[in-house]
């Protein structure tokens, strides 16, 4: 419990390795532009800005974890590390009031729960649908593909087409922020990929997963950028810090 703690309060150098490692894209797969979640933050389909943080690591690394607890590991870091801490005071005080995470065509499942501390964010198993993280962001859905699954895809090459195809090859879980009646709102897509092993030798090394986050953001009153495109450098800083932050969580757990 103790080192679970310091993966996600403490800079490690995993942490570091990931700030350097991951690649910063101004794209998303289309998968999650055609998403539910797309749809409830976004029902007017006005213009979004969108990116994606990505790293890819050797299965080793991840070995003997579903993909479900590498995404919950990943959300652990994510929402309860050190870089998000200063949010998170914030969100817990004033995010009800004026940062709210709701949509008018989403219901959140009858087993929903409301987090408004980092310990309570599991990190072997992801939230139940419709469960609320500092009042302004909300598990809008979620896929975790069974260990089945995950052998029949580890057996197989998977192609540039099927990984652009997004969650028919991946895992997912999908935070969603602001409201579709304010003039803010958008995702966070936490994504899994196992990618199977070449015929150059990494076939004994069990292959490599690809871990993205995806984001979207935009106004959905008005067809126009939300206010957060006059922000990229931040933003850009941010995500990435965020990332390593969940990648640290995931590694030196």
């Amino acid at each position: 419990m103790v080192k679970g703690f310091l993966s996600r309060v403490v800079p490690q150098g995993a942490f570091f390795r990931s700030l350097f490692q991951s690649a910063f894209t101004f794209s998303v797969s289309e998968d999650l532009l055609t998403s539910a979640t797309f749809n409830f933050a976004n029902p007017r389909h006005h213009v979004v800005g969108a990116d994606c943080v990505s790293q890819t690591i050797p299965a080793r690394e991840v070995k003997g974890l579903s993909d479900e607890e590498i995404l919950a590991l990943f959300t652990s870091g994510f929402f309860g590390g050190f870089v998000f801490r200063a949010e998170s005071w914030v969100l817990n005080l004033l995010g009800a009031r004026y940062l709210p995470a709701r949509y008018t065509a989403f219901r959140p499942g009858p087993d929903a729960v409301i987090v408004r501390r980092a310990s309570a964010i599991p990190n072997r198993s992801l939230l139940p649908v419709g469960s609320l993280l500092f009042n302004s962001f909300l598990l809008v859905d979620k896929h975790a593909k069974t260990e089945a699954e995950t052998e029949t895809l580890s057996s197989e090459k998977i192609s540039s087409k099927t990984l652009a195809a997004g969650s028919e090859a991946s895992s997912y879980v999908d935070y969603g922020f602001g409201s579709d009646e304010a003039r803010f709102a958008g995702c966070h897509r936490i994504k899994v990929t196992r990618l199977a092993p070449a015929d150059n030798g990494e076939r004994a090394d069990g292959g490599q997963v690809r871990i993205d986050l995806e984001h979207f953001r935009c106004n959905p009153q008005e067809n126009k950028p939300s206010w957060a495109e006059k922000h990229q450098t931040l933003h850009y800083v941010y995500a990435k810090s965020l990332f390593a932050n969940g990648m640290q969580a995931l590694l030196a757990r």
